[in-house]
Parts: structure tokens; sequence; C-alpha cells
């Protein structure tokens, strides 16, 4: 498994898990969508991330508005994936990211 940079995680319940360790150099935890755009437009810009998101956060944005910013600002992500309970919500998720070229996993 390589080690990423930047690993930006997403959810507005659940905390950083601890299995994540050693996976990359920096962790940003973003409870909302706003702060979600905020990490990926900061670290997109210098270098290396990874993304792991929820898809139901609590307000009118979810895990697939974030998904659609960043295909639709073709932002540069070494890979993500989702840990969404709501599996429709989280295949969205996938199914967008992937289609659009971005890699599942690390």
């Amino acid at each position: 498994m390589n080690k990423v940079k930047y690993f930006i995680w997403v959810d507005d319940e659940r905390v950083l898990p601890h299995y994540i360790d050693g996976i990359a150099e920096n962790f940003i935890v973003c409870k909302t969508y706003k702060q979600a755009i905020k990490a990926l437009d900061t670290y997109c810009a210098i270098g290396n991330v990874y993304l792991d998101l929820d898809h139901d956060l609590g307000c009118r944005q979810n895990g697939y508005d974030i998904a659609k910013y960043i295909v639709e600002n073709q932002m540069p992500l070494y890979g993500f994936s989702c840990h969404s309970f709501n599996p429709v919500g989280r295949k969205n998720i996938e199914d967008l990211l992937q289609h659009y070229g971005y890699k599942k996993g690390i």
C-alpha cells in the first residue's frame, strides 16, 4: 500500500478510524459539504489526495454532491472510497467517480 500525502475523511457522525494509521502523512477531517469542498480545493492543488466519504451528511448537500463537484472541477485524486451505510448513495458515488476515471481504493 502506498502512502498518500493527504487523507480527507468526510463524515458528519463517525470519527476517523484507527485502522487508517500509516496510510497518509496528513489527515483532514470534514463534517460538512462546505468543509469537504474547502479541503479538496486546498489539498488537491498541492498534491496526492485520497478521499474517503460518507453519503449522508445530515444536511441538504451530501457525499454525492461532493462527488459531482470533483467531477465538474476535474479535481485530481489519488484514489477514493465511500464508507456510507446508505447502499444506494454509496453505489451512486462510486459509479459516478469510476465513470469519470477515478480509482477506487488505495
